[in-house]
């Protein structure tokens, strides 16, 4: 057992209204420590003190509570008495709870506190940024999170001007000296009126939508993205509509005006406009976007940017708290996310 640095005044402790009795952590620690090793000698090299500084600490510890603690055995033995094995026992709890005490004391000056500004790719930011802000604020209540909601051609240029410092978006199409970091990998999936018999299926290959009107997200490189998972096959899709809201693409499906294609999925199946929906996921092999962190590969990260992405690391990645927002085909086997070579 280590000795703490905790401030060692004495400590007055009222064990009745009649009498108050004074005993110090040190103290403590030392009893603790005899009774672990056994004698006065091991306890005296383990804590790097003085055999006679701690015959005198048990000494005194006795005569204040006025019990024997421990009893002398031959060969410089020692062993708990009865009230010893009680006393050492609370002895325990205390320094365990003065422990506490001192780490969450600590971690008070070390509280990372100040704005941080936060891009986030609109239409996934009412699904992940709840999620974040919520850990930031039971972990980490001083920091002051400033959101920016915006395409991912602002989001490239809020990072190079400096308006954020990171930004939650997907990994297509980043600025040269922006660094991306993955945290999810996020799967195009179909949308579909529930009345479509191609809902019932269990997956859907783009083959089976080439024929249908597309109705398609239209932001800086999202279409571009979906119609490239066509041609990736060879084939070419029937666009329809093009509409720059994401509950303007529900609603026009669940109008029976179409099918779409979305990476994150609401939990609800409902659109605005009352139409039911289902989502399905591909069966074809596609290319994935990934999900996660951006900032610029030169910046240097400030503590307030680290506590970050630390916790979306945790939120998003180690315990996949926005699992339920994707769709994926159970017969497709995962690909690993990595932490991409070079990010921080």
């Amino acid at each position: 057992m280590q000795v703490c640095n905790h401030n060692l005044s004495r400590y007055k402790i009222k064990l009745s209204s009649v009498k108050t009795m004074a005993y110090t952590l040190r103290q403590l620690t030392y009893a603790v420590a005899v009774a672990d090793s056994g004698s006065i000698t091991e306890a005296s090299a383990r804590l790097g003190i003085s055999q006679p500084a701690i015959s005198a600490a048990l000494k005194e510890l006795e005569a204040e509570f006025g019990i024997s603690i421990f009893l002398r055995q031959p060969a410089h033995r020692i062993a708990l008495s009865p009230a010893g094995q009680r006393f050492i026992n609370r002895a325990r709890r205390l320094l365990d709870e003065s422990h506490k005490f001192e780490n969450d004391a600590l971690g008070l000056s070390r509280e990372v506190q100040g704005p941080l500004d936060v891009g986030c790719f609109l239409p996934t930011a009412p699904f992940i940024l709840p999620l974040i802000i919520e850990y930031m604020a039971e972990h980490h209540p001083g920091m002051d999170i400033r959101i920016h909601e915006g395409n991912l051609d602002e989001i490239n240029q809020w990072l190079i001007t400096g308006e954020i410092e990171v930004a939650l978006t997907y990994d297509m199409r980043p600025h040269p000296g922006v660094k991306f970091e993955s945290l999810i990998e996020a799967p195009a999936h179909a949308v579909l009126p529930n009345t479509d018999p191609l809902a019932k299926r269990d997956s859907l290959s783009l083959h089976d939508l080439v024929d249908r009107d597309m109705v398609a997200f239209d932001l800086p490189i999202t279409p571009q993205y979906f119609r490239g998972l066509f041609l990736s096959l060879g084939i070419e899709p029937r666009i329809a509509y093009y509409v720059k809201s994401f509950e303007m693409v529900r609603s026009l499906v669940g109008g029976g005006l179409g099918f779409s294609l979305l990476v994150m999925r609401p939990h609800s199946e409902t659109s605005y406009s009352g139409g039911k929906l289902t989502y399905v996921p591909l069966s074809d092999d596609l290319p994935h976007p990934h999900y996660g962190m951006a900032f610029m590969a030169n910046a240097v990260p400030r503590r307030l940017f680290q506590v970050f992405a630390e916790g979306c690391r945790h939120v998003l990645k180690e315990e996949g708290r926005a699992e339920s927002y994707f769709v994926r085909d159970p017969s497709a086997k995962r690909r690993k996310v990595t932490k991409p070579e070079g990010s921080r």
